[in-house]
């Protein structure tokens, strides 16, 4: 028999429908809608039937179903009766739900199991277990780094360097950064400076030669239009070449402390490993991080899970024996969770926060 549990469709509606009992149809507009249902007889079945509705039938979700599309899917194994409503009451927390009254809810006191949203809600059904325990699983990772220095590093050189990065390994990015600042330290040095030496300098990095152009460029523009400093701001930091979100909040974190989250590949990689968010690109990630991770680990958030990526929590064969976060990571429920939608016929949603392996 397939696990039991509950359940969320989140479901994107183009186009206005009618949904819900036949007496008392809801006249839904489009947006995006989260559904919570239960199958403690076993998911599976149900989960498959509701993948393949094409017309109305007899649930009051139907309709909907019919008529939108099934974005995502998130399950939650569990025998426990009253876990539905639970999550319901979950949702109904989510930033932006507005309740549908009396949807999906006829056997029960809530006042809804359907909820609507002008935006597509983040949100992970993991979340709230790995948040229980947030203040444990900083301190734990503070012990890679006891006694780091925020806000003490330069800013120039801290946006050069994650330039540097793309595409290119942690320690030849590094090392070439050490090469590069110890001839060219300063905007005003790195704009006067022939765009071959600096790619000698930065050599091996990937795409080098591109890179020693656009360092130039960019020294360039700040020298010219912010005087020489590195700006704070991340809309000044935007407007300038080959610097996206992550590399501006990096610099807003790292060099002048102030409340940024900077969204790399490890960090996307790992918050979705252990279920602290559900996106599947870094934009996404900072947006749902915003949403959930209190304030006061924004500036840390990057430089921590880095280090837990580079030494446990690898992108290929994570070393998950030896985590010291084994206690509080939810990568073992996610992977249970997989392991049952994998088992739906025509399941074909994209994967959130990248493979899990089997």
């Amino acid at each position: 028999m397939s696990a039991p549990g509950v359940y969320l469709l989140l479901i994107r509606l183009r186009r206005a429908c009618m949904a819900g009992p036949e007496r008392r149809p809801a006249r839904l507009p489009p947006g995006w809608y989260a559904y919570i249902g239960s199958a403690l007889g076993g998911l599976a079945g149900r989960l498959a039937r509701h993948l393949r509705t094409s017309q109305r039938r007899h649930w009051h979700v139907d309709a909907l179903l019919a008529a939108g599309q099934v974005a995502d899917l998130q399950v939650r194994l569990t025998a426990d009766p009253a876990a539905e409503c639970r999550l319901a009451a979950e949702v109904a927390g989510w930033a932006g739900a507005e309740p549908v009254p009396g949807f999906g809810c006829s056997d029960c006191r809530c006042a809804a199991h359907l909820f609507r949203f002008a935006q597509r809600p983040g949100g992970s059904l993991l979340a709230p277990a790995v948040l229980a325990h947030i203040d444990q699983i900083m301190s734990v990772l503070r012990q890679y780094e006891p006694n780091p220095e925020w806000g003490r590093r330069d800013a120039f050189q801290t946006l050069a360097a994650c330039i540097l990065s793309l595409r290119t390994q942690d320690p030849v990015t590094d090392a070439a950064a050490a090469r590069l600042f110890a001839v060219f330290a300063t905007p005003a040095a790195l704009a006067a400076a022939a765009p071959e030496a600096v790619a000698e300098l930065i050599y091996p990095v990937g795409m080098y030669r591109t890179k020693a152009r656009n360092l130039v460029a960019l020294s360039r523009q700040i020298l010219d239009r912010f005087g020489g400093r590195t700006p704070a701001e991340i809309d000044d930091l935007l407007t300038l070449p080959n610097v996206g979100r992550k590399t501006a909040n990096l610099v807003r974190s790292f060099a002048y402390g102030l409340e940024a989250i900077c969204v790399d590949t490890h960090v996307h990689r790992i918050v979705n490993r252990i279920g602290l968010t559900r996106t599947a690109a870094p934009d996404d990630t900072e947006r749902e991080l915003r949403n959930v991770l209190p304030r006061r680990y924004w500036v840390e958030l990057n430089h921590l899970l880095v280090r837990h990526g580079q030494l446990v929590c690898r992108p290929a064969r994570p070393k998950c024996a030896a985590c010291p976060l084994g206690g509080w990571c939810q990568y073992a429920a996610r992977c249970a969770a997989q392991a049952v939608l994998a088992a739906i016929p025509g399941m074909d949603l994209p994967q959130i926060g990248g493979k899990v392996p089997a």
